[in-house]
């Protein structure tokens, strides 16, 4: 493994959108050569591949996500690496007009990556504005 405050690796993560109760995942792999990061972000919906390009220095965390297919849009994340180097999360931002929150977990080769919420900061963070506004569920699946 690299040193427990490096970005570089694989990453299993999350984001979320104010309003809703379904979280988005996506796979990312990072490569940091001085705190300059590239990598590649796969969504798993529609919005397919992105390209990365940041910075890092423990324990923030800043990179402009790129999707390669449709509009091209950029989204902006900022965030922070836990003490233990296995979790990263903050917010995302496109423009002005859409922001969110995201959480990622490092992933170890041959591991059997459960995403489960286990840090009570994670919690709030997921859930910040989600609990306010979340639409209410039915009993029928659409």
């Amino acid at each position: 493994m690299v040193g427990s405050h490096s970005i570089q690796g694989s990453w299993r993560g999350r984001y979320f959108h104010p309003g809703s109760s379904e979280a988005f995942g996506f796979e990312a792999v990072f490569i940091d050569v001085d705190g300059i990061i590239e990598g590649n972000i796969l969504d798993d919906g529609s919005l397919g591949e992105a390209v990365v390009g940041g910075k890092f220095l423990y324990p923030h965390l800043k990179f402009v996500k790129i999707y390669q297919s449709g509009t091209k849009h950029a989204v902006n994340y900022q965030g922070t690496m836990s003490e233990d180097g296995k979790t990263l999360m903050g917010r995302w931002t496109i423009g002005g007009d859409a922001s969110g929150t995201w959480t990622a977990k490092r992933y170890e080769d041959g591991e059997d990556l459960k995403f489960e919420i286990e840090d009570t900061r994670e919690l709030e963070l997921a859930g910040e504005k989600r609990h306010e506004t979340a639409p209410q569920r039915s009993g029928s699946v659409q």
